[in-house]
């Protein structure tokens, strides 16, 4: 029991004398504490895996690279894709050319 005590106190007596931080600080040091690492934003992680990515490799697609790991590490959801067709028609269809033709004259009357 005494030889407890006197190990306490030799060591709050140690950390007593840290030049910096707080006696807990010092306990920490003594074991091996590590603190854990700051969490960071997903906009800062996805800067950091894309300037790894291009450190490794030029050729490949950092962008997609970078955004996998960083959905994989922070735990998002992929987003689904969308179901259903979409149609693309060229051209305007032949409105657009008439429409500013007679809306021009109408702007320059109220004038």
């Amino acid at each position: 029991m005494i030889k407890k005590l006197a190990v306490t106190l030799l060591i709050l007596g140690l950390s007593a004398c840290a030049k910096n931080g707080t006696p807990l600080d010092f306990m920490r040091g003594l074991f091996g504490y590590t603190p854990p690492p700051e969490e960071t934003t997903i906009s800062e992680e996805l800067k950091l895996e894309y300037q790894r990515c291009k450190k490794v490799g030029v050729d490949k697609n950092c962008a997609q690279a970078a955004y996998d790991v960083v959905r994989k590490v922070k735990g998002l959801e992929p987003r689904t894709i969308p179901k259903g067709v979409v149609i693309i028609l060229e051209g305007d269809g032949g409105h657009g050319e008439q429409e500013e033709e007679q809306s021009a004259p109408e702007l320059q009357q109220k004038k």
